[in-house]
């Protein structure tokens, strides 16, 4: 009786997240052809390019000085627009994700009112973020969007076979506001806590395994596109040799950034780790043990699922987080 009760249940839960997909398909392109609606016909000459133009592939967290964009700024929206823009949002991350998002939309605008006006109005502020669709909204189709400014990279490919959303990238800075009204808020602090955490829980036998060098990268984030000789090596402590608690920990960071996105969109994720990531996933260490100082964590496996944080240089204030999933990013496995 159990195992027929299972059987009848199983195919409609498939059909259930199978249905899931399919509704957040339509409405994520409902959203976007709602957005260019709002456009004037320059407006959206900027925002919508071809599937294939060359820079859908192009991420980046850096300011505008360091990486020209294409696309609508937001501040030349109307405030229609912004509604719109922000709806579209909404399609693809959860609450969670939502107000990280927006967070680190406002620690620019911090930036720029703190900073010296001279050297840095130019390159941040709560305006310079931009909107590129490429290809035309429609379920039937590929297409695809990007949100993207300083510090914030969201990669959206949606075809007739599922959604793709990677590379992910959010950054903070400062990660902790130091003065004023706002003083004290903070951005991404699961995942640095988290990670702290987890390090704490090792035994001097799981560190010097997990613990590969006493300085952070240089460059903070290293698997940028998926090339480069990191993403195919794995080093640190295998998760299977950690005991329950330490592997409960690992699958909490692995939610503070799967969860980010709406949920049918983080269980499809999630499925994925669990049936081709979790068997052979690492965990690495580089720079401090002490919190509170610079430090650098990747969690990996060799199908391609990559989690790094890391602070920016000395900066402990100045965060950086990028999570992939190396087989779909930018949906390149749909549209091969």
């Amino acid at each position: 009786m159990r195992l027929f009760i299972l059987l009848l249940f199983l195919p409609f839960g498939l059909q259930n997240v199978a249905a899931q997909q399919a509704t957040l398909q339509s409405e994520m392109s409902q959203a976007a052809n709602h957005f260019l609606q709002t456009l004037t016909p320059g407006e959206r000459q900027k925002a919508l390019l071809d599937f294939h133009d060359p820079t859908r592939t192009e991420w980046s967290n850096e300011p505008v000085n360091m990486h020209p964009r294409k696309g609508l700024r937001l501040d030349e929206m109307t405030d229609v627009q912004k509604k719109a823009l922000h709806r579209l949002l909404q399609t693809t991350l959860s609450e969670q994700g939502y107000l990280k998002a927006i967070n680190v939309i406002r620690l620019d605008e911090w930036l720029k009112e703190h900073k010296d006006r001279d050297l840095i109005d130019e390159v941040v502020g709560q305006g310079l973020y931009w909107i590129t669709i490429f290809g035309r909204p429609d379920i039937s189709h590929r297409w695809g969007w990007r949100f993207e400014g300083h510090h914030l990279s969201l990669n959206i490919t949606v075809s007739p076979e599922g959604i793709d959303a990677t590379p992910f990238f959010l950054g903070a800075h400062p990660g902790v506001i130091p003065e004023g009204p706002l003083a004290g808020t903070e951005n991404l602090f699961e995942e640095t806590r988290l990670g702290w955490r987890l390090l704490e829980s090792l035994t001097d036998a799981q560190r010097k395994k997990a613990i590969i060098s006493s300085r952070i990268p240089q460059g903070a984030i290293v698997i940028n596109t998926g090339k480069e000789p990191e993403a195919k090596t794995l080093t640190g402590i295998p998760v299977a040799s950690l005991n329950a608690e330490q592997q409960r920990l690992v699958w909490q960071i692995i939610n503070c950034y799967v969860q980010n996105l709406t949920p049918p969109l983080a269980k499809h994720y999630t499925d994925l780790i669990r049936e081709k990531a979790w068997q052979d996933l690492h965990f690495v260490w580089m720079g401090a043990t002490q919190e509170g100082k610079p430090a650098y964590y990747r969690i990996q496996s060799a199908s391609g699922f990559i989690i790094e944080y890391c602070t920016r240089g000395l900066d402990i204030a100045h965060i950086h987080t990028l999570w992939h999933w190396l087989p779909g990013d930018f949906g390149v496995k749909t549209a091969e």
